[in-house]
């Protein structure tokens, strides 16, 4: 590695190459445009999509398997070849063959790494670890300043049981409430070597009927990558369960902390994280009379309202966000963001 370096401005070799495109010529089919593009992990078999890129940072995150990494990570792993040998497959100026069938050929021949099963959900004990993380919250000042940057108030964080992962603790936790080494593998909750998969996140729990789900979590520190964890496996559209069997209406958003600043302004609210299985999304909601889509204001947001406009028909109706902002998130913090999204929502209902 350390020869590499000194003939070859790595820095440049990833502009070259950029991620998204080495992936697709591998046989990973990313599904939208924006920022944050997902497919099918090529490291194990799954069905969910939870093979994640990053625009931004240019690195790639599966949820399934916990695989991570940069351009050069990912060829190493998918061709089977060293890091001198990945700079050279890259530098050759061949790139990665176009797959057939959707498999990249190396993939076809070599031997691939053993399946990583989805865990099972207990909702006993992901209530039992929700209620640690909900206590560190308030024993962790960063945990609650930084849900306060983000516009939300403490009184909403208790409401919705938030939390925040210190990063130690929550196996003594869990095993002292009873729950075996099997059952603390088996959770999702931990990942290489014990440590803890949200270690560092703000932690936010999916509840029905008053049993946690499902969690996901975000990194405090805007270093950390991946910022965004979740379990692994399907993910389920995060705070229908808190609405009811029969929501009259629901304001539907993409990201973590969208629906939490919906939340705290009040609104009947779900997310879908992401833009993936919107069919799944559609069936969920398919009881609703009215829903209002309140996507990201990119290629991907502006994609899965137009999809989702598709499968609901004249129930679902979109909102355009005022320009620059990215998101609801990005109300959160104006003090004119709850009153200027509530013009938006009442704007996109009047007949037209």
């Amino acid at each position: 590695m350390v020869v590499a370096q000194q003939f070859v401005d790595l820095a440049a070799l990833k502009q070259r190459h950029p991620l998204a495109e080495v992936v697709t010529a591998a046989g990973v089919q990313l599904r939208g445009q924006g920022r944050v593009r997902q497919g099918l992990c090529p490291f194990h078999d799954e069905t969910a999509g939870s093979f994640t890129v990053y625009g931004d940072t240019a690195r790639f995150h599966c949820f399934g398997c916990g695989a991570s990494g940069d351009v050069l990570d990912f060829v190493q792993r998918v061709e089977g070849l060293t890091l001198p040998q990945a700079i050279r497959r890259l530098d050759s100026g061949a790139g990665l063959a176009a797959p057939a069938r959707g498999r990249s050929p190396a993939l076809a021949t070599r031997s691939r790494p053993p399946t990583t099963a989805v865990p099972r959900r207990d909702p006993a004990l992901l209530t039992a670890a929700a209620r640690c993380y909900h206590r560190a919250l308030w024993r962790h000042p960063q945990g609650r300043a930084y849900l306060a940057t983000r516009g939300i108030s403490t009184a909403t964080a208790k409401r919705l049981g938030l939390g925040y992962a210190p990063g130690r603790g929550l196996r003594r936790d869990l095993a002292a409430a009873g729950f075996d080494g099997a059952q603390l593998r088996a959770s999702g909750l931990f990942v290489a070597r014990g440590a803890e998969r949200f270690a560092g996140m703000v932690v936010v729990p999916a509840v029905r009927d008053r049993q946690v789900q499902w969690l996901a979590g975000r990194a405090i520190a805007s270093e950390r990558t991946p910022r965004f964890q979740t379990l692994p496996g399907p993910k389920p559209l995060l705070g229908l369960g808190r609405l009811g069997p029969a929501p009259r209406w629901v304001v539907l958003t993409e990201g973590l902390f969208d629906w939490l600043t919906l939340v705290e302004w009040g609104l009947p609210a779900a997310a879908v994280l992401g833009t993936q299985g919107l069919d799944r999304v559609a069936a969920a909601l398919q009881s609703c009379p009215r829903v209002v889509l309140a996507f990201d204001a990119d290629d991907a947001g502006r994609a899965a309202a137009t999809q989702l406009t598709e499968l609901l028909g004249r129930r679902a109706i979109t909102i355009t966000l005022p320009p620059g902002i990215s998101d609801v998130a990005d109300l959160a913090t104006r003090p004119d963001g709850r009153a200027v999204f509530r013009r938006l929502v009442a704007t996109a209902q009047r007949p037209r």
